[in-house]
């Protein structure tokens, strides 16, 4: 009986790296033989020392279309259907999610988990999250009103640094890497992010030639940041110097051999640069000027940022880094252990037969530990799911409080920073006593309505203003109340451009002066990255795995 209802369970695999090839070998293994699997990825060479569905002739290839050929390949008669595809796209909304009675997370980032969890609670699939770091792995079974959705409990905030020292007076290795990720956003990446504080790097642009680009930021924008004289009047800090431009041809250099276990040369990071920048202006060109997006395992792009924040680096006389380790910043990369990636999809399987023989009160959150801990010693631990927060703004009936200043923000920013960034929505509408505010990008109107300050006449947000939202592409969001407070003190062009507090339901009392200030300094207009693996590891979350997919 129980395995006639694993072979008639239709299940969602959404990631096929790591986790996602062990889920997948394990779920067929073990009877399961109506699968979907999704991934937008394609097979990198780094992917082969732990995800054992791939061999070196499948590089360059969709991960999901040859994870589903390996596991037809163990089990012929089971169905398997591969998607390339990003998971937030219009192809796979609540509609899709709907035709199947488990779903599974093996993701490797915060957004697309969130996404995936909010869907399933709109349709009211049980989804069970799976996801380690290093040796740390852990479980968790979410079903709607049953047990606590993946937003019920506050993210860790990566570490974030001031905008202005990214970009004038950088004096950490991690400084110059963020800078030249942004760099790299400036001249292929999407212009129309509006989380990506383009504006900050540099006035050049893509259509530049190598040299002439080279010049403007290792010599002309550093004598312009030089000229700066309040800069560097401070104690302790230290002018950069511009490099000499036989130092920047990359002339005589032969790229092809480089150690990336060793610091290259000026004269190597600068034939680096011109050769990874004219083979992505190529790119651009075949792509017809489509948008390219940083991936640390896209050579020409990981060695872009490479030699751009080496040579920055040393401008500004910080210590040059190996390609090696700026990859494993810049990826914010935790390595990944094969084994802790089978034992969590393990773990995953177990659940999911507890749920498709209907005893989801046998559920628990299980956890892989690194060391021993506990009276008892284990590595293997297990915990009762938490109770569903009812104030989660996904699955109870939370509201949110921003402080932000409604004389200088405009209804776009609010709506790209806020309600898309920060809260995940895709087609916000928004309703301000009898005043509603359609947010369609193809009126006419409202493209002019979207450049307004919100406090225009128009809009009317203005200092306790409660707006009254709704979701119009996720039919599963109720009505979500957002009070706005008004602050002189927020800028939407600075470094503290608004606070979010999620809330009980209902308005909430006005924040303290010092605590929206305080707050300001870890809001996401700072360019955040994770350096550590230990900064993970030891957060407080229990959902903080998001080290592999």
């Amino acid at each position: 009986d129980m395995l006639q209802k694993c072979n008639k369970a239709k299940l969602l695999v959404v990631g096929a790296g790591g986790i996602g090839c062990e889920l997948l070998k394990t779920l067929v293994l073990s009877g399961f033989r109506d699968i979907e699997i999704v991934d937008l990825d394609t097979i990198d060479v780094s992917n082969l020392n732990r995800q054992f569905l791939f061999r070196r002739e499948h590089v360059g290839q969709p991960k999901a279309t040859v994870a589903a050929a390996a596991a037809r390949a163990m089990c012929p008669d089971a169905r398997i259907v591969a998607y390339q595809g990003n998971i937030k796209g219009a192809d796979f909304g609540p509609t899709f999610f709907e035709k199947f009675d488990i779903v599974f997370n093996a993701l490797d980032n915060i957004e697309a988990r969130r996404h995936v969890n909010m869907i399933c609670v709109s349709v009211d699939k049980p989804l069970i999250d799976g996801g380690t770091q290093g040796y740390d792995g852990q479980v968790v079974t979410i079903q709607k009103g049953k047990s606590a959705c993946y937003d019920c409990e506050p993210k860790a905030t990566p570490k974030g640094f001031p905008v202005c020292t990214i970009r004038s007076t950088p004096d950490k290795p991690i400084h110059c890497i963020v800078w030249s990720k942004h760099l790299f956003g400036l001249l292929f990446g999407d212009k129309n992010d509006p989380s990506a504080d383009l504006n900050n790097v540099t006035d050049a642009s893509g259509d530049m030639e190598g040299p002439a680009l080279l010049k403007k930021l290792m010599v002309d924008d550093i004598d312009k940041a030089l000229s700066m004289k309040d800069l560097w009047d401070k104690p302790g800090a230290k002018p950069p110097n511009p490099i000499p431009l036989d130092d920047l041809t990359g002339e005589g250099v032969v790229t092809q051999d480089l150690d990336v276990q060793s610091v290259w040369t000026l004269k190597q990071l600068s034939a680096v640069f011109l050769e990874r920048y004219a083979a992505l202006q190529q790119r651009s060109r075949e792509g017809k000027g489509a948008p390219i997006a940083f991936d640390k395992d896209d050579e020409d792009a990981m060695s872009l940022v490479t030699a751009a924040s080496n040579l920055r680096a040393h401008c500004y006389g910080i210590e040059l880094l190996t390609a090696y380790r700026v990859q494993d910043i810049a990826g914010n990369i935790i390595p990944a252990i094969a084994t802790t990636n089978a034992i969590i999809a393990g773990a995953m399987v177990m659940e999911c037969f507890k749920l498709v023989d209907g005893r989801f009160q046998d559920c628990r959150i299980f956890y892989r530990k690194r060391a021993p801990s506990g009276t008892k010693g284990e590595v293997f631990l297990q915990t009762g799911l938490d109770e569903p927060n009812p104030n989660c703004v996904i699955c109870g009936k939370g509201a949110a409080q921003v402080t932000i200043n409604t004389h200088k923000a405009t209804l776009g920013f609010f709506l790209d920073r806020i309600l898309k960034k920060e809260m995940q929505m895709s087609m916000p509408s928004i309703s301000v006593g009898d005043n509603f505010i359609e947010c369609d990008p193809e009126d006419p109107d409202f493209r002019k309505r979207e450049k307004k300050p919100l406090s225009d006449p128009s809009l009317k947000i203005t200092h306790e203003a409660m707006l009254s939202v709704e979701d119009d592409s996720q039919n599963f969001r109720g009505s979500l109340t957002i009070t706005v407070y008004h602050s002189d003190e927020m800028d939407p062009e600075g470094d503290a451009p608004f606070t979010l507090k999620i809330t009980a339901s209902g308005a909430a009392p006005p924040p303290q002066e010092g605590g929206a200030l305080a707050a300001a300094g870890d809001d996401d207009d700072d360019l955040e990255i994770v350096v550590e693996e230990s900064d993970q590891a030891n957060g407080s979350s229990k959902r903080g795995r998001e080290g592999e997919g």
